[in-house]
């Protein structure tokens, strides 16, 4: 072990602890402390915090580790399409059709989407919905915990199995401690962090290989900026649009903003900020690749960091990847712990909690996401592999989100049938190993399925506006 670096490491997360224990104690003394505070704040996030926490929480738990893996194996192509794959998407709750309002006009007390669903459609779909989010959201958090041992292994110079435990422990109990309001201050700073060891980064990357070296270095293959595969591109904006628009980290972001235009801007201005982060670790990838080409495709960026620059820009980078990386921990953590209350608790039980009582359920439900998610990641080796994976267990539910705020017309039936069929045909096929193709049948079964039924039953539909439930 690198006692001077575990050090640093250790006084980094002393002070995340910390700040999840102020919060903690804050929120224990304070009056007017909700459930739903807990989880949205007071709904009072403006444009900088929004966008912070955004960026902070949407796909950095990837952007240093994954975008790198990307550079390594498929060259300039890695790059270029995984930022597009992840910028792009999520700008489709602005553009085509502005989303980002009909959510807020749709629940402007909404706390989760799994909320929305029982909203605008009914139990069964809610609970489909509940399934699918909760599948998703649990590999999403085990990749999170498999993405914090890798760079504290590096760190370290320990084994990943004891990293991902340390490094899983302190992502849960700051994240735990210090609720929603303390995780969006959290991503503030960390985003700082990320940022000046991506650029010190690209700057002894290019000092390593010589930029006309670097360049003229480059295999002619890895050139190609096609070189990913038209077939797998495209699964990758399929399964990341999926990703997006069924994120329930995003729609929590959303809800807790002050007005629908600070959440408009915040999304706009989302890919221009988050791009360079990995634009810069795809670069870091291929120079990973012309340099070290024997490492693991995963392990790239780190191992690069940590033989080949000074150890004061190697232990600043993967800290900012560590700040990246317990960015989506915490958000991810925080949010599934919000759908455990507000769907399942919430729901079973008649008697509302105390406060102090939802403090305490939100801790241990959180605690145990932890000991679970540090199992799960024990077990996986691609980062990139659960991202497609994850992304496409969402593609269930596209469709009955996006259709059921633009569509009066979309029906219960319709979403229901479309979540389980896709669901189910799709995930044969993906366990089957039909990748790209699973991903495909699974979309246009949920779209078919969802327009077809609507039609078929638009006399059995419910009125929900006039039910004051729901407002296109």
């Amino acid at each position: 072990m690198r006692t001077d670096v575990a050090i640093v490491v250790g006084i980094y997360f002393c002070l995340l602890i910390g700040w999840g224990l102020i919060n903690f104690i804050r929120n224990n003394r304070k009056e007017g402390v909700t459930l739903e505070s807990q989880f949205i704040g007071q709904r009072s996030f403006g444009f900088g915090r929004l966008l912070a926490t955004l960026v902070a929480a949407w796909a950095s738990n990837y952007t240093l580790l994954a975008a790198a893996e990307s550079g390594f194996t498929n060259g300039i192509s890695g790059p270029i399409w995984y930022a597009l794959g992840v910028a792009l998407p999520i700008l489709f709750f602005v553009w085509p059709v502005n989303i980002v309002a009909k959510i807020r006009e749709a629940m402007p007390h909404g706390v989760t989407i799994v909320e929305y669903v029982g909203k605008r459609y009914d139990e069964k779909s809610r609970v489909a919905s509940l399934i699918i989010v909760l599948i998703s959201n649990i590999l999403y958090l085990i990749s999170v915990v498999m993405a914090i041992g890798i760079v504290l292994a590096s760190l370290l110079n320990i084994k990943i199995s004891t990293a991902t435990i340390i490094g899983g422990a302190v992502l849960v109990i700051y994240t735990a401690l210090g609720g929603f309001e303390g995780v969006v201050w959290t991503h503030v700073y960390q985003l700082v962090l990320a940022g000046l060891s991506i650029m010190v980064a690209l700057i002894l990357t290019i000092q390593n290989t010589g930029f006309s070296g670097f360049v003229t270095q480059i295999p002619e293959q890895n050139l190609n900026a096609l070189a990913w595969g038209p077939l797998q591109m495209v699964d990758f904006f399929l399964a990341l649009t999926a990703l997006t628009i069924a994120s329930p980290v995003i729609w929590q972001r959303i809800f807790s903003a002050k007005d629908s235009k600070s959440a408009e801007k915040a999304i706009w201005w989302f890919g221009p900020v988050w791009a360079p982060f990995a634009v810069g670790a795809g670069l870091i990838g291929m120079a990973a690749f012309m340099l070290m080409p024997e490492v693991a495709p995963s392990e790239s960026a780190t191992r690069f960091v940590m033989e080949l620059f000074p150890n004061w820009a190697a232990v600043l980078f993967l800290l900012g990847g560590m700040a990246l990386v317990f960015s989506s921990g915490d958000a991810t953590v925080n949010n599934i712990a919000s759908i455990l209350q507000f769907d399942i608790i919430k729901k079973v039980r008649k008697k509302p909690l105390t406060k102090k009582q939802n403090l305490y359920v939100s801790f241990l439900l959180q605690i145990v996401l932890g000991v679970f998610s540090i199992a799960g990641a024990l077990g996986f080796s691609s980062i990139l592999g659960l991202l497609v994976l994850n992304s496409a267990v969402n593609i269930a539910l596209i469709f009955p989100l996006y259709l059921g705020l633009v569509w009066k017309g979309t029906s219960s039936n319709g979403a229901f049938w479309s979540m389980i069929l896709s669901i189910s045909i799709g995930g044969t096929m993906l366990v089957l190993d039909l990748g790209p193709v699973a991903n495909l049948t699974a979309l246009i079964i949920s779209v078919s399925t969802i327009i077809g039924i609507s039609y078929l039953s638009k006399n059995e539909q419910i009125d929900l506006t006039k039910r004051g439930e729901y407002s296109a």
